[in-house]
């Protein structure tokens, strides 16, 4: 008895330290990479129960075209990503555990060129690829039960068969729609450059996105607020991403192609929604 219970406190502490210091950012994770892709299904049906979506063909067809490119050469287990785009106004993207990305009208419309449309997307993708979402719920459940009872699932017993829905049911899916942490971002900033490298693209466009970013919130604040608010401020991420963009060298840039044309239909579409009633859906998501 002694013997168990001393293995238990050992795993729970090993736990608790692992949570404070686990690096890389999605170290500590309850779920299996198949409950990713559940978890992720589900909430993305009730997101996009709830978004304003856009049903354009030809507009998703575009951001899918990048997406497969990226996935390509996407580390870690193979999800099947693929993205959506939702009628908002704002400059923003998230993505959901199993390979689930949205994208708003409003940055498919600001981006310059699809350098800049292929740094968000990769930028997304990194966060399912690193397993961010499910690592944040699980270190969120741990937070909860504490330490003691997260030591028997380390502690001898296998509790991963059905711990996600265990985690989710005590958390619901607003686990999934948490902000990610700094290292989180961090790391998704570096893997997101990897892939544009690998994928052909030149990750050095990745940093100018936040160079528009930051020429939008002087110009037009309320349109990069919806990002600011889920993501940390990019001034220092775009010297770290140049730095690392210059490491991988460049190399024979090339491109889908399309984004003038898409761009020029969605001008002729009505207006997209205000970015009130995005962040009103948004926590609507949240609380849930």
């Amino acid at each position: 008895m002694f013997h168990v219970a001393s293995r238990r406190a050992l795993a729970a502490a090993v736990f608790s330290v692992s949570l404070a210091s686990a690096a890389p950012a999605a170290a500590i994770n309850l779920f299996s990479v198949q409950q990713d892709a559940q978890v992720g299904r589900q909430a993305a049906q009730d997101a996009e129960r709830q978004l304003p979506m856009l049903r354009d063909g030809t507009t998703e067809g575009y951001v899918n075209a990048i997406v497969q490119r990226l996935a390509a050469v996407a580390p870690g287990p193979r999800f099947a990503y693929r993205a959506r785009v939702v009628n908002t106004s704002d400059i923003n993207a998230f993505a959901l555990p199993g390979g689930y990305v949205y994208v708003n009208r409003g940055l498919i419309e600001s981006v310059r060129n699809e350098g800049e449309l292929a740094g968000v997307l990769a930028h997304e993708m990194a966060h399912v690829a690193q397993r961010h979402g499910t690592s944040q719920a699980s270190k969120a459940y741990g937070a909860q039960i504490g330490v003691g009872l997260l030591g028997q699932v380390l502690g001898g017993r296998d509790h991963r068969l059905g711990i996600g829905e265990q985690i989710l049911g005590n958390l619901g899916l607003s686990a999934l729609f948490m902000k990610f942490s700094r290292n989180a971002e961090s790391e998704a900033d570096r893997v997101g450059a990897q892939m544009m490298a690998r994928a052909g693209y030149d990750p050095m466009a990745m940093a100018s996105f936040f160079d528009l970013l930051a020429s939008k919130q002087r110009g037009n604040p309320s349109a990069v607020s919806q990002f600011f608010s889920d993501h940390p401020s990019p001034q220092n991420r775009s010297a770290s991403i140049r730095a690392q963009a210059a490491q991988l060298g460049g190399g024979r840039v090339t491109q889908v192609g399309g984004l003038q044309t898409v761009q020029a239909r969605l001008d002729q579409m009505p207006a997209a929604s205000r970015r009130q009633a995005m962040s009103r859906t948004a926590s609507r998501l949240r609380r849930r």
